[in-house]
């Protein structure tokens, strides 16, 4: 079969393979034909063998973790599902024992393995996960180019699900990457009070303006750049929102963007934290004024709740929630590099790839 391999434990080392040997589904396992697979910003900071990741994996292994595709044969033990079924899959696997687990917290699992880092993932024809793991999907709701970002999209419900509410809220989306597009999608679906977006690439900034220009106007969108605007953005951010926002989901992990985001939550606001800052570390200035005497509340978020969040995003999908400004390219598998070079130039949102191209 055809699948990308990171092959060495260095930067740039993923391999475009056309003779791996295709898995075989164990007991309690399935095979799935893998239709559509995404590039996540994971899948990036792989290629570039980033330290946040790198320790994570022992090359060479097959990367990749966003997919759906169509079950292909069933290991021993599997009840419930048949050849054929149209799928996605949570791709964090866990033990199911310890104490998160035992709690119901499942995707912060102690002795989380995930797929396309720690084992094979979905950049290939096959990919073989536990049958537990598996999401059925209508095809008339989720077509193979949305199938294909379930598990991003499922970052992005998480991060606005962890809120205490958004409906009626003046809320900001810190970075309008991927994730951040659709989260961004779902404030405004979820009919918060107004929208406020900062972001900085120029590329990202042109797609949000263009996605906000095609809205019914109903939610409030305002568009900033902190690069450009500094010090005045605050003001007018404050202006626009009536004294500040209520909520920020922060998606760049960037210093700067975290203290823009405390600077501008009204007392009482919520931040969550789905970015990751670069380094080990994070400096923040004026930390007891902007926090602790504001009454905030700061939650780090991680992956998608399994299975709630797979539940209320399917549900989003039908009754209407539009994500399709998100894929922005569609390649076949064999054109991964080129997809890492459109999001490494930031000329992309979602690369879909297709192994049967």
């Amino acid at each position: 079969m055809q699948a990308i391999q990171m092959a060495r434990p260095e930067a740039g080392a993923a391999v475009f393979l056309d003779n791996l040997e295709a898995p075989t589904a164990g007991a309690g396992e399935v095979r799935v034909r893998v239709q559509k697979t995404a590039i996540c910003g994971t899948d990036r900071h792989i290629y570039h063998w980033d330290p946040s990741v790198a320790p994570m994996l022992s090359p060479p292994v097959t990367i990749g973790h966003e997919f759906c595709g169509f079950i292909d044969s069933l290991g021993a033990g599997v009840e419930g599902w048949e050849e054929g079924d149209y799928v996605s899959a949570e791709m964090h696997i866990v033990c199911g024992r310890c104490r998160a687990c035992q709690a119901g917290n499942h995707h912060i699992c102690e002795h989380t393995q995930i797929a396309g880092l720690h084992r094979a993932g979905c950049f290939a024809e096959y990919v073989v996960v536990p049958a537990a793991n598996l999401v059925r999907l209508d095809p008339q709701v989720v077509p193979p180019h949305i199938g294909s970002f379930l598990d991003a999209l499922g970052n992005a419900v998480h991060t606005v699900q962890s809120a205490s509410s958004i409906a009626g809220r003046h809320v900001l989306v810190s970075g309008y990457g991927a994730i951040g597009a659709m989260s961004a999608a779902v404030v405004e679906f979820e009919g918060a009070k107004s929208l406020t977006i900062c972001e900085v690439l120029p590329s990202h900034l042109q797609r949000a303006k263009a996605w906000a220009a095609g809205l019914s106007g109903q939610v409030p969108v305002y568009i900033h750049n902190p690069l450009e605007e500094g010090k005045d953005m605050l003001e007018q951010i404050r202006q626009q929102t009536q004294g500040g926002v209520d909520v920020v989901l922060e998606m760049s992990g960037a210093a700067a963007a975290i203290q823009t985001g405390m600077q501008l939550l009204y007392p009482g606001g919520e931040m969550m934290q789905l970015g990751i800052p670069s380094g080990v570390g994070l400096t923040l200035q004026n930390f007891s004024k902007e926090f602790i005497f504001k009454g905030l509340t700061w939650k780090g978020i991680l992956g998608r709740r399994m299975f709630a969040t797979w539940e209320e995003m399917l549900s989003l999908l039908s009754r209407g929630l539009d994500v399709e400004h998100i894929v922005t390219h569609r390649l076949p598998m064999s054109a991964f590099h080129e997809g890492i070079a459109l999001l490494d130039r930031g000329e992309a949102h979602k690369v879909v790839l297709d192994p049967t191209a």
